[in-house]
């Protein structure tokens, strides 16, 4: 009896294991085929499309093309054999400011005069910003690389849109480099201010600097320099303060009529100096995490 049911247990066995070897059908993504995996092939002599990768030169190209938005901008202007300096601000209300300072010697500089009008006639302004925010125009491109004689009379463009927040300069360029079309716009446009009134409520001219932090831990901490903090009042705002408007576009000249703010300005000026009444000079502000040199220049009365 026990070699009996020993007999069925061992062919039980083999049996069993064949079962489990066993290979269980695969799978189809096509149903109709039961058993077999379909691929799809490229055919032979046709490379797969993939999307090209354009490469950094490709990149900085096309970064050079078309325009950036404005609705406001301004010119720096050095004139030929350091005779002085002309800067003209063009609001997005349309007003224009015109600051300009001559060169009495070595070292020493006029106040700015100051004229200005609520509008520029003839649409001008608006044809000038339309080809100052040209990015060919801002970039300077294919400008930089002709050499010019010492002395020539040179060239700096600002625009910027949204009070501030997008903001975009070329480098000082001589004037003769720039396109035909908007050296004869700028001409015009000194041409036109010439004629603006005279505007006695200037107090003074202000512009800003960005200093990186570097810097501005070696001119606070080891100079010694006072940091004055002032607040941003935000995206939201309408208007603007001399100061955060400069912190937000350096190298802006804005001219100051608030007494208030000038007045804000001027202790700000002479902070760290006790008993003195300096109305030019410069110093140092932080607005948020970004530290500005505020410059403040004289105005002819």
């Amino acid at each position: 009896m026990r070699i009996a049911l020993l007999t069925l247990i061992l062919s039980f066995v083999p049996t069993s294991l064949l079962i489990g070897q066993d290979k269980l059908p695969i799978r189809s993504k096509d149903k109709g085929q039961k058993g077999q995996v379909q691929v799809d092939k490229v055919p032979l002599g046709i490379k797969e499309a993939r999307p090209k990768v354009p490469t950094i030169e490709e990149l900085l190209e096309r970064g050079k093309k078309g325009e950036v938005d404005a609705d406001s901008m301004w010119f720096i202007i050095e004139h030929a054999k350091e005779r002085g300096v002309t800067a003209i601000d063009i609001r997005s209300d349309g007003s224009c400011w015109v600051m300009e300072k001559k060169v009495l010697g070595p070292g020493k500089t006029s106040p700015y005069i100051i004229r200005s009008s609520n509008e520029i006639p003839n649409g001008l302004s608006e044809k000038i910003l339309k080809i100052a925010k040209q990015k060919s125009i801002l970039f300077a491109e294919n400008v930089g690389r002709a050499v010019a004689a010492a002395g020539t009379e040179r060239l700096k463009i600002g625009v910027s849109a949204n009070n501030g927040r997008s903001v975009h300069s070329s480098p000082s360029v001589p004037f003769s480099q720039y396109p035909e079309e908007f050296r004869e716009s700028v001409a015009i446009l000194m041409e036109e201010t010439r004629r603006f009134p005279l505007n006695r409520n200037g107090l003074g001219v202000i512009s800003s600097e960005f200093v990186n932090p570097r810097q501005a831990k070696r001119l606070t901490v080891i100079s010694g320099q006072k940091l004055i903090a002032v607040k941003d009042p935000g995206k939201e705002a309408k208007s603007l303060s001399a100061i955060v408007g400069a912190s937000r576009m350096p190298g802006r000249r804005i001219v100051v009529t608030d007494p208030t703010e000038w007045l804000r300005i001027i202790t700000y000026l002479n902070y760290d100096k006790p008993g003195s009444e300096s109305q030019e000079g410069q110093f140092l502000i932080s607005v948020g995490a970004q530290t500005y040199r505020i410059l403040v220049e004289r105005t002819s009365r």
